[in-house]
């Protein structure tokens, strides 16, 4: 009897045949309850920290969208082989050395930071490398989840904040708009009173992460070539700063153009709607649309080849046509 193709089994039929023995499920779930025993201030930390800093909001659906990954990619497990790695004890010793470092040396953040080798040597040693194959998109996106450590979020911050604000402002003069910059505070002339001040929450940190973790998740999706997976990836960054570069230009017009029409807008209005309001609401469909119009770029300028015929093919039956022919020329003389 054959095995029926993936997309006509339904979702229970494929549980069926993914789920291991009971055995190894009662192993699984005693090997659960003891990471979750041994990680619950880390787990905690975690959600509290998705739960009240706004660039790391999208930690509530990094773990869900793991396990869609490796919903996804099924196949690459069934048949499963069976055998594990001993090489998952070389992560399982890192996630132990780097938690006693954060014991010893109070590193607040290395204790998050241990969950992925931690993934990764359970999945190599329970699933060995066929396991790891398949199950490695999901451990590298779960780094998502992981808050940066602070010196390395205040470097990206300020680094984020100082092109933003040169950005912005030579945007602004470019258009007409008289401004001045000092610091990371962008001043109109026209309206001293309301500076646009490119603050550590306007760097676009927030942005640059979720939409980081976002085209790293359609990389693993796509089934493009890898340099365009990894062209996605790189696009990130410079995407969410221009994304937030277009905000902070759009307050400033906006600003000046109530300063000529009163009764239609205020200066204050137009401010707290783009700056305070607006931000977050259009920035993401600004970067989904920047996203899409450089895939875009990219299938027209670079197209895929037609498959060539084969050569050997063609030569045969030019040869093949030849010989006709000449059979042909040949009968022709025989009847003359």
């Amino acid at each position: 009897m054959t095995e029926k193709p993936t997309t006509n089994r339904s979702i229970s039929e494929e549980l069926q045949r993914l789920l291991p023995k009971p055995k190894t499920q009662a192993a699984w779930l005693v090997l659960i309850i003891a990471f979750v025993l041994v990680s619950w201030p880390s787990i905690t930390k975690l959600v509290r920290t998705w739960s009240t800093q706004d660039e790391y909001l999208h930690g509530f659906l990094v773990p869900f969208f793991a396990v869609y990954l490796l919903w996804h990619r099924r196949d690459m497990i069934v048949p499963y082989s069976g055998k594990g790695s001993w090489w998952g004890l070389a992560f399982l010793l890192l996630w132990a050395a780097t938690r006693w470092a954060a014991v010893y040396f109070r590193f607040d953040t290395l204790p998050e930071l241990s969950l992925a080798p931690f993934f990764a040597g359970v999945v190599l040693f329970v699933g060995g490398w066929q396991g790891m194959r398949w199950a490695w998109p999901s451990v590298v996106f779960l780094i998502f989840m992981i808050p940066l450590p602070g010196a390395a979020q205040a470097l990206f911050s300020n680094e984020l904040q100082r092109v933003a604000t040169r950005l912005s402002i030579f945007t602004i003069q470019t258009m007409g708009i008289p401004a001045v910059a000092q610091g990371n505070v962008i001043t109109l002339t026209d309206i001293p009173d309301k500076p646009l001040e490119v603050a550590q929450a306007c760097s676009g940190l927030k942005m640059m992460m979720l939409f980081l973790a976002i085209c790293v998740g359609m990389a693993f999706l796509s089934k493009k070539p890898l340099w365009e997976r990894l062209f996605l990836v790189a696009s990130a960054l410079p995407i969410a700063v221009v994304t937030n570069v277009i905000r902070i230009v759009l307050t400033g017009v906006l600003c000046k153009i109530a300063l000529f029409l009163p009764s239609v807008l205020s200066v204050d209005t137009a401010f707290k709607l783009m700056h305070d309001y607006m931000a977050g609401i259009i920035m993401m469909p600004i970067a989904l649309i920047l996203l899409w119009f450089e895939m875009y770029l990219l299938s027209k300028l670079l197209i895929t080849p037609a498959p060539e015929r084969p050569l050997v093919v063609g030569r045969l039956a030019a040869e093949g046509v030849g010989k006709t022919g000449n059979k042909r020329d040949h009968g022709k003389k025989a009847t003359r």
